[in-house]
């Protein structure tokens, strides 16, 4: 009977969500040379999550038209991955992923496409194989563009479009130059989306001047470069999306969406976002107390994890019900009324100082 009754609660509150994220591994085997767990590799905490706990999950489901697989690790390593596609895509709903590429195999693919996987996100850090496999090292970007370009022949073969091929382009000044190229590559692999993001979260000190919203001489090339490749993608039926690359110190917004998502994390808590996922404070060296830093306008600043509770203990209605919570969301939503300097001054600072809520 009190089963019965907690259902019925969860139903009557439960939220409708923009997607879920869920981060089914943060193993990795790629060393990305801008990732928090390649530069603290000797104290990452490497966890797979189960089948078990995923299954907490399927209830709350229902929530979402769209839920992402993806976290700080390559989702593919998961054992269980193809079994939680399957129970997604068995639930109705929407399911993609983002992946190095490297595990992408004829049989992998052939089972992507058979579940009908809806969005494959692939990660790129240039557009050639010298500047990429620099910067994505443990990655081969020959290698990839041969497994997209199987999948590009299994899908005419099958004759379907799923998985739609979307390319996330890391933007760095280092790099920047070779993005003039991702039209053509997009079309090779059969790409209709590009995103091009900016280095967000900066662990190591020695890369935040590859950040180009730190270029502040070279802004408006930035800006007009990316405009370009906007319109010339649109004349190409593919949609181009960009961040940045400007810094915009009045936003109270975030890109990240948090009034309208959420993020389980690998082992079931309930975070904003993978830049509050309590995973990156887990990684800490031994006997050293002190959280890890980022690097935020020159200041180090120690990662402050951020969870209104786990899916092992409570249901995500009732999580995401929560007062705590609520008034959270309730600071990044565009439809709250409220001057920018009192947002700003009740937020977290974990959020204050983080670059996706300056607009890039």
């Amino acid at each position: 009977m009190f089963e019965w009754v907690r259902r019925q609660l969860d139903k009557i509150g439960s939220p409708t969500l923009d997607w879920v994220q869920v981060e089914v591994t943060t193993h990795c085997n790629g060393s990305c040379i801008y990732c928090p767990r390649t530069v603290l590799r000797h104290t990452w905490p490497n966890i797979y999550m189960p089948i078990e706990l995923f299954s907490e999950l399927i209830p709350f489901l229902k929530y979402t038209d769209l839920v992402y697989l993806q976290g700080w690790g390559e989702p593919l390593l998961n054992n269980d991955f193809f079994e939680m596609v399957r129970i997604c895509k068995d639930l109705g709903k929407r399911v993609g992923f983002t992946t190095n590429g490297m595990l992408l195999t004829e049989d992998t693919i052939q089972r992507l496409v058979d579940l009908q996987l809806d969005i494959i996100g692939i990660s790129l850090a240039g557009t050639t194989a010298r500047t990429h496999n620099q910067i994505r090292k443990g990655t081969d970007f020959n290698k990839l563009i041969s497994h997209l370009e199987r999948l590009c022949k299994i899908q005419a073969e099958k004759k379907t479009e799923v998985p739609a091929v979307h390319l996330a382009y890391l933007m760095l000044k280092s790099n920047f130059h070779e993005l003039k190229e991702i039209l053509p590559l997009a079309k090779r692999v059969g790409a209709k989306q590009i995103v091009a993001s900016n280095q967000t979260l900066i662990v190591d000190p020695r890369l935040s001047g590859e950040a180009i919203f730190n270029d502040t001489i070279r802004t408006d090339y930035y800006r007009k470069t990316l405009e370009e490749i906007k319109h010339r993608a649109a004349r190409e039926n593919i949609i181009f999306d960009y961040h940045g690359p400007g810094l915009d110190d009045a936003s109270v917004g975030c890109r990240e969406n948090v009034h309208r998502v959420c993020v389980i994390n690998v082992e079931g808590e309930v975070v904003p976002c993978v830049f509050t996922n309590p995973v990156l404070c887990e990684s800490r060296e031994l006997g050293n107390a002190k959280p890890p830093c980022y690097i935020f306008n020159e200041q180090s600043l120690p990662l402050r994890g951020m969870s209104f509770g786990s899916i092992r203990n409570e249901s995500l209605t009732r999580i995401w019900n929560k007062k705590e919570y609520a008034e959270f969301r309730e600071l990044f939503d565009p439809e709250t009324r409220r001057k920018p300097g009192q947002t700003r001054s009740e937020m977290p600072q974990s959020c204050v100082k983080c670059y996706k809520r300056l607009g890039v």
